[in-house]
């Protein structure tokens, strides 16, 4: 076996038991899924295959990889094992990386921490294997100048850099679009590694794993051939998962509104660095109306991610004009925001990566609420309010049970996302735009998530929604719209 749990049971330093009884193996060469609802242990369990839990976790049982085992091991021991025997890559490819350091750095580090000198070559061959085109010119950029599918592949390059026996990936394709995600599973596939995949795409799981393990409030409650869980699933959980998989949410809903919400104008965005110019978006131009939902859709890098923080004046335009309900609100020739004060509450945005856009020092009520204290500054709540408040709408996401007292970091990415929803939704704004909302969520909360969208766009908020899932958004929005190497189609 090249991995292998025994009777594991882990608790999280504030007592909480994130598993319970695990026992599960994966052996050479063998995809072995683990599926689940966000927050039901998936990534506990793999952050304990490499010894990586929150200090102060207690962990019993056993859990070998390879003849090494891994509870109780020396931090020596475990660095020898991370990257030479099991290579990992993270669920969030933003936090994942040095945000002061090039990627090309964080690529060498794979080397340098098992005192090996970083083959420049090897590094850019890998990645450009991964479909990361000029590797040699683009790894010379900070993170925040990739896109966070170009990180996730380039996580996926350092995780294989020594060709370990396991690869443990955590929602690996989250932030790839379609085409992009199917190639890389299999070139992981193809490695000859192990593969420990956790994700909450149903249908990736189906085309590339060759067992599945089904994960249910930190229990391993089903587990065999995945032939055998699609065609007989046992456990009502996975018969669950399984339907919610195959359903479709569909806005039958018709914009009624000809009022106009946002409305941008041949906008673009370049940045400059060391003299070189980068185009993130070339062309944009997109017309809004009141309950509207838009989808834009397009390949990791082509600029999706970057249109959206013009839209929200999170970003200023090199180039162009966004003008929320026909007042200018940025415009990239004065390069300032004109109208933010008197806008505050208008738009409100949902990012791709929600563990960072989230205070890690604040409790999940004060996060929560933060936007009702902009936006209605005349009018102070009181923390009895506010805590209330927060409990209704985290009730809207699948979140009523969640302690109002937790802390970012005691959440999964999937718990952490649908706080950055219910952030979004608490002021009642007039326009969303939402990167990727749902790709941290597993089946059953994104249906939940996008009839809640629907419902609110009836109501009369406009939405701009950014996905790799172009299934999703054709059923979501009312149309849809393609972007393509910095340039918005219509």
């Amino acid at each position: 076996m090249v991995l292998e749990f025994q009777d594991v049971s882990i608790d999280y330093p504030n007592g909480f038991r994130a598993a319970s009884g695990v026992s599960f193996s994966v052996e050479a060469g063998q995809c072995l899924a683990i599926v689940g609802e966000s927050g039901s242990g998936k990534t506990t369990l793999a952050r304990a295959a490499l010894g990586i839990l929150p200090k102060g976790s207690r962990v019993s049982g056993s859990i070998r990889t390879g003849d090494t085992e891994i509870v109780g091991a020396s931090e020596k021991t475990l660095r020898r094992v991370r990257g030479l025997m099991a290579g990992f890559v993270s669920q969030e490819p933003f936090s994942s990386f040095n945000p002061i350091a090039r990627v090309y750095d964080h690529l060498a580090e794979a080397w340098r921490v098992h005192a090996r000198r970083p083959d420049a070559l090897t590094i850019y061959g890998s990645l450009e294997d991964l479909g990361i085109e000029n590797a040699s010119r683009t790894t010379d950029k900070y993170p925040f100048e990739w896109s966070g599918g170009m990180l996730q592949r380039a996580a996926i390059a350092a995780a294989a850099t020594h060709r370990p026996t396991i690869i443990i990936a955590d929602e690996p394709t989250s932030a790839l679009d379609t085409s992009r995600a199917e190639s890389i599973l299999a070139a992981l596939k193809a490695s000859r590694a192990a593969l420990l995949l956790i994700s909450h795409d149903i249908g990736l799981v189906r085309r590339y794993a060759d067992k599945i393990a089904v994960c249910y409030e930190g229990r391993i409650v089903e587990i065999g051939e995945a032939a055998r869980i699609f065609s007989r699933p046992q456990h009502e959980h996975t018969k669950s998962l399984l339907h919610d998989a195959s359903a479709e949410t569909e806005n039958e809903d018709q914009i009624t509104s000809d009022r106009v919400v946002l409305e941008a104008k041949d906008l673009r965005k370049t940045y400059v660095r060391a003299g070189a110019e980068m185009h993130a978006v070339r062309r944009a131009d997109l017309t809004v109306r009141s309950g509207e939902i838009v989808g834009i859709c397009g390949p990791s890098g082509s600029g999706k991610s970057t249109l959206l923080r013009l839209l929200a004046t999170i970003d200023t335009p090199t180039h162009g004009t966004v003008l929320f309900e026909n007042d200018l609100v940025t415009s990239g020739d004065s390069r300032k925001l004109q109208g933010r004060k008197a806008r505050t509450g208008f738009v409100m945005p949902i990012f791709q990566d929600p563990l960072s856009s989230l205070n890690a020092n604040w409790k999940v009520w004060r996060i929560v609420t933060e936007p009702l204290e902009a936006k209605h500054r005349s009018e102070k709540l009181t923390r009895s309010e506010k805590r209330d408040i927060a409990q209704q709408i985290l009730a809207k996401v699948g979140l009523e049970s969640l302690d109002l007292d937790t802390r970012p970091r005691r959440l999964s990415v999937g718990q952490s996302q649908r706080i950055s929803i219910a952030r979004a939704l608490i002021a009642s704004p007039k326009l969303i735009v939402a990167d990727e909302p749902t790709s941290a969520l597993d089946v059953s909360v994104s249906r939940k998530i996008l009839g809640l969208f629907a419902k609110i766009a009836a109501a009369g908020t406009a939405i701009v929604i950014v996905s790799h899932d172009q299934s999703m958004l054709k059923n979501l929005c009312h149309r849809v719209l393609r972007m393509d190497e910095g340039v918005l189609l219509n």
